[in-house]
């Protein structure tokens, strides 16, 4: 039986957990990332990694999680923080998502192996990992509501518009089910297409005011 932590060594645990399960993943995988490979640099053994997380899937989730503030700014500062046109700014949100997707090699796991992904969703707490970054993303969402207060973005539920503007995901997840052209094409056409659909009928109704 595992023995009891003190909330400080708790703590460091967690914290090595999360910085070997990170190298682990990127060297290995996370098909081939066994709990063995995570347990030993944290200096733990592998009953206790369960007092912690409840499947090694469930690591890769937190190491993602925890990288989310920074990956976050730097898709603001790229779109919001880039250009005062909000039709311009959703569009390089769109497009920088799709690039961080396809750069960030944490990521790149999941895109290398799309049944591991499958595997990955089927664990998943969408509800619960939806309310634990709520907070993460209120920089995007008071970009939205300023956006809507301007006139800019249609009326509606920023919290909705700023989820559905994640379906942009859909396309470099199905990169390999697509022709190379036709998945360029899109990654052009479909940003613009939702930039319009979000910010065209509000300008429309702003100039008519």
């Amino acid at each position: 039986m595992p023995r009891a932590f003190t909330a400080a060594e708790k703590e460091t645990i967690r914290d090595r957990l999360l910085g070997a399960g990170r190298s682990c993943f990127l060297r290995y995988g996370l098909k081939k990332t066994t709990i063995e490979d995570v347990v030993g640099p944290a200096g733990i053994a592998k009953s206790s990694f369960y007092l912690f997380f409840e499947s090694k899937e469930a690591l890769y989730v937190e190491v993602m999680m925890a990288e989310m503030p920074t990956m976050l700014k730097r898709l603001i500062d790229s779109s919001f923080g880039a250009t005062d046109d909000t039709r311009e700014a959703v569009i390089l949100l769109l497009k920088e998502i799709v690039h961080e997707i396809e750069t960030n090699e944490m990521a790149r796991i999941l895109l290398d192996d799309p049944m591991e992904l499958e595997r990955l969703a089927e664990g998943l707490d969408f509800e619960g990992i939806l309310q634990r970054s709520a907070g993460m993303f209120a920089p995007l969402l008071g970009e939205i509501v300023q956006a809507q207060e301007r006139g800019e973005i249609i009326p509606g539920d920023p919290q909705q518009i700023m989820y559905s503007l994640g379906l942009i995901k859909l396309i470099p997840v199905n990169r390999d089910r697509l022709p190379g052209k036709l998945y360029q094409s899109m990654l052009e056409f479909i940003p613009q297409v939702i930039a319009d659909g979000l910010t065209c009928p509000a300008r429309r109704q702003k100039e008519d005011r």
